[in-house]
């Protein structure tokens, strides 16, 4: 999956695809104004709060389409730094006036609104399989005798797979696959490296512990995109559709909590949105642009409820914005 999706010359983001654009190769919240303009009041309220300017930072920032837009609905000029590992992404982000770096190494420790849009259902995952007597097994990828690629079974690559699910008290059924993410950890110990007072808000798809792993869920979550279709065959155009697997919020504030950031709000995005945008801005924004329609990112038919919004905060600091106490 890590090189599938990054691989330098042959990964998916690698290939700067089209994410946001309406012929991209699947649908995203970053492409709607309305959404730009949340992540900028969430900014300036947190602000407000705080009585002090942030440095904003955007994880996966994509085609740099969203950037560019939040920083237009802004009151005010504010920094804001895009870590994106794609180098493609990078140049695209660069000719829109953003500035972008490859790691979060290059950047100081400084007050700060953090985000990550869509970036953690892309991280690479460890598949596993529940065997005889609560047992569990891993899926790797290995090639069969005609040089095609197959899963074949083994022991676990280590041993922090098992620690995970027991510390979330996770009993596979026997043959039941699941998704486990070890890199949200070093992930949050990255984030909290630049970030000594602020907030960081994660907005992705996933669902707690509990109901990831739930006995009637026997096939995991990993799914596949191409030209906006959902595909089943993880090794189908390999480079050229995305993989991207729910994201694990129960061990996301576990990490988050080790590495000493605190909860500040859970929400799905569409009551996120209306706490941020009163109803007032929502009409008025559908008189301005009558081609982008709200209910889209707010309806919990659509993407309302299809994503999840948590926020972290350093400690002694106010619930973040959009969130009630």
């Amino acid at each position: 999956m890590e090189q599938a999706l990054y691989d330098p010359q042959y990964g998916f983001y690698s290939r700067g695809p089209a994410i946001g654009a309406e012929h991209g190769p699947f649908h995203t919240n970053a492409r709607y104004l309305l959404f730009a303009q949340a992540i900028a009041q969430a900014v300036e309220r947190a602000e407000s709060h705080l009585g002090e300017s942030l440095r904003i930072v955007e994880f996966g920032g994509g085609t740099g389409e969203l950037g560019a837009h939040v920083l237009s609905f802004l009151s005010k000029p504010h920094e804001y730094v895009i870590v994106e590992r794609s180098e493609g992404f990078r140049r695209s982000q660069q000719r829109r006036g953003l500035h972008a770096v490859a790691d979060v190494a290059e950047l100081q420790a400084a007050p700060s609104f953090i985000f990550a849009n869509e970036v953690l259902d892309a991280f690479p995952v460890h598949r596993v399989v529940g065997g005889a007597d609560h047992t569990i097994e891993e899926l790797y990828v290995a090639l069969d005798n005609h040089g095609e690629f197959i899963e074949v079974l083994g022991p676990l690559s280590t041993a922090r797979l098992a620690e995970r699910l027991a510390r979330e008290r996770v009993s596979l059924g026997r043959g039941q696959i699941a998704e486990v993410n070890l890199e949200l950890e070093p992930f949050l110990s990255a984030v909290k490296s630049i970030l000594p007072h602020g907030y960081f808000v994660c907005i992705d798809y996933g669902d707690s512990a509990a109901q990831l792993y739930h006995y009637t869920c026997r096939n995991g979550t990993l799914r596949c995109y191409h030209q906006q279709r959902r595909v089943h065959d993880p090794f189908d155009r390999i480079g050229e559709q995305d993989l991207t697997a729910d994201v694990d919020f129960t061990a996301l504030s576990f990490s988050a909590q080790k590495v000493g950031l605190v909860s500040a709000g859970r929400a799905f995005q569409g009551e996120w949105l209306q706490a941020l945008l009163p109803t007032t801005t929502l009409d008025s924004f559908s008189q301005l642009h009558p081609d982008e329609d709200p209910h889209h990112l707010i309806s919990p038919a659509r993407l309302g409820s299809a994503f999840q919004v948590l926020a972290f905060k350093t400690p002694l600091l106010p619930q973040a914005p959009g969130f009630v106490e």
